[in-house]
């Protein structure tokens, strides 16, 4: 082995991730749908020639975890030694380390001089991948889309045009999803050039030993940043609420345990697999428990596959949620199971080492419409996961308005979805009084109301609607959410539904939970919370200190 140069690596890991979000931007440019070219659904990775994850840009965490997985899975049926130069792999296969259907992953091998250097790759969120209109209430994978195994959709730099034709002929939006599969393919070339001239520039050799010290100084950082902290024993639970069938509770327990530098996760006492698709396969959940540790203990350390080496998850023993078996439906489990995994983490550490974490933050109702569009004389799809407020910290309050934790898409403009949809947004606000009290305040949530101009089915599933999202240390509970279609005789249906043109439907997310006792809430905060609408002066008075309400001015009128 050549000399480890500390300033090498600092500059390779920088390299290295701008890469990946150069392959990110490279996606977003040539994609078709809004989903991936506006609210940037998508995310890119680098690996070593074994596989190992080196790099990632700052995408969406629930992709990134999971694509450590995946590629596992795809060495189990394409061993790395058996690719050819020009070669890709495309699944969704949860059997094979993926998530839910509509998460297609490609592969490329990259080669230098024939030699195999490393390999890229990349998640995006198709909108349509065949299956049930309705999206979240099916009982296994089958009814849920078209299931791809790892195959190659190139071959010695050869499309596949067949697989692309089963492909697209099972999607409603075949005008969107093979450019979209043409875009991800496109961005891996991206990411092949530039390795590519890294392995020129460095030597192919050299570049390897590189990547190897790369996870490996992640490794070490995360074990110091782990043994900074005391050792500690803790347990956190929550519920999810809905399993894709109806309304249930079912029970998401952590215990994590912290000991010297490492950190050991059993989810023992976790609830039996939902009917429905909140049902997280075991790479989703270690994806969430990656996200969970990282955040919490060291976001800055270089996020790939040796920082997640001290982390070890403990698979229950008998199938639960957070170990789904096939066949078991998956199609939520991007929201539902990953979003709770993430909350009784971060409980769980609060318990350890509580100024390193924030109360529960809101989670993002999902809402689908499919349909038909008769001004451009075709099948749509559209889809949005809804920003919710942030659980505040021990010295500040949470953020309104955010996707959180392990979504990180982008808002979609009003006026983008009004021109491609038959949809009409007629109302889009944050939500008073739906942070949490405290001496920090959680975030505001949102309310953004549609009308249906098409025949549509609508499929929509909350996720706080009964149990708001926690707060910590005397912080108040965030404000539920709720949501549903307005029928015509004034009364809400919710879940899934076939309705007219003109029919509206409503999304009012959760807001996050709250730090410390309101009574400790500086009174300059309360009155400008007031004052800006944050709060009404109704809950000021029910909530936090009188003597700091009294105040307030009372001509004040929200």
């Amino acid at each position: 082995m050549s000399k480890i140069d500390s300033i090498t690596i600092s500059v390779l890991i920088s390299r290295l991730q701008s890469i990946a979000e150069e392959m990110n931007a490279h996606l977003v440019r040539s994609a078709f749908s809004t989903n991936i070219k506006v609210r940037k659904d998508c995310s890119c990775a680098i690996y070593s020639p074994k596989g190992n994850m080196v790099a990632q840009g700052e995408f969406i965490p629930v992709h990134l975890g999971v694509m450590v997985e995946a590629m596992k899975g795809v060495f189990r049926e394409y061993p790395p030694d058996s690719f050819k130069p020009g070669d890709a792999i495309i699944h969704n296969d949860y059997c094979s380390g993926g998530s839910h259907l509509w998460d297609y992953m490609i592969f490329k091998p990259v080669f230098c001089k024939d030699r195999l250097i490393a390999f890229v790759g990349n998640t995006a969120h198709h909108l349509d991948v065949g299956g049930s209109s309705t999206r979240f209430n099916l009982p296994t994978v089958f009814e849920e889309g078209l299931r791809i195994p790892p195959v190659k959709i190139m071959e010695k730099g050869e499309i596949q045009d067949d697989i692309l034709k089963i492909i697209t002929a099972n999607c409603r939006t075949s005008y969107e999803i093979r450019g979209d599969m043409m875009a991800q393919m496109s961005a891996n070339y991206r990411g092949e050039e530039e390795i590519i001239e890294l392995a020129k520039r460095y030597g192919s050799d050299k570049l390897l030993e590189y990547f190897e010290e790369i996870l490996n100084y992640s490794e070490r950082s995360m074990r110091r940043a782990i043994q900074d902290i005391p050792d500690g024993d803790a347990s956190f639970e929550d519920y999810i609420e809905y399993d894709g069938i109806g309304k249930c509770l079912i029970k998401i327990k952590n215990r994590i345990k912290i000991e010297g530098n490492d950190i050991y996760l059993d989810f023992k006492g976790t609830g039996r697999p939902g009917r429905g698709g909140v049902n997280s396969p075991w790479a989703l959940t270690k994806s969430s428990a990656y996200y969970a540790i990282k955040a919490v203990i060291s976001p800055d350390i270089p996020t790939n596959e040796g920082a997640y080496r001290p982390i070890h998850l403990i698979k229950p023993e008998d199938e639960s949620i957070l170990n789904a078996q096939f066949p078991r439906a998956v199609g939520a489990c991007t929201g539902s199971p990953s979003m709770r995994i993430v909350d009784v983490i971060i409980g769980a550490l609060s318990k350890i080492v509580p100024e390193k974490t924030c109360a529960a933050d809101g989670h993002w109702p999902e809402l689908d419409i499919h349909g038909f569009d008769p001004g451009k004389n075709r099948l749509f799809a559209f889809y949005e996961t809804y920003a919710c407020g942030r659980g505040a910290k021990h010295d500040d309050d949470g953020a309104d308005a955010h996707q959180t934790h392990m979504t990180n898409t982008r808002n979609a403009p009003i006026e983008i979805i009004e021109r491609e949809y038959p949809i009409r947004v007629n109302r889009y606000i944050l939500v008073t009084d739906s942070g949490g009290a405290g001496k920090f305040r959680g975030g505001l949530s949102i309310r953004r109301e549609l009308t249906c101009l098409a025949p549509s089915t609508v499929s929509l599933i909350l996720h706080r609607s009964e149990i708001g999202p926690y707060g910590l240390f005397g912080g108040y509970r965030g404000d539920t959410d709720s949501g549903g279609v307005l029928l015509e005789d004034e009364s809400l249906a919710m879940f899934a539904r076939d309705v007219k043109p003109g029919t509206k439907v409503f999304i009012q997310t959760s807001g996050g939970g709250g730090w410390g006792d309101p009574f400790d809430r500086d009174a300059e905060k309360v009155e400008w919370d007031v004052l800006n609408g944050y709060i009404s002066l109704e809950s000021a008075r029910d909530k936090y200190s009188p003597v700091k309400i009294d105040k307030i001015p009372q001509n004040v009128f929200i």
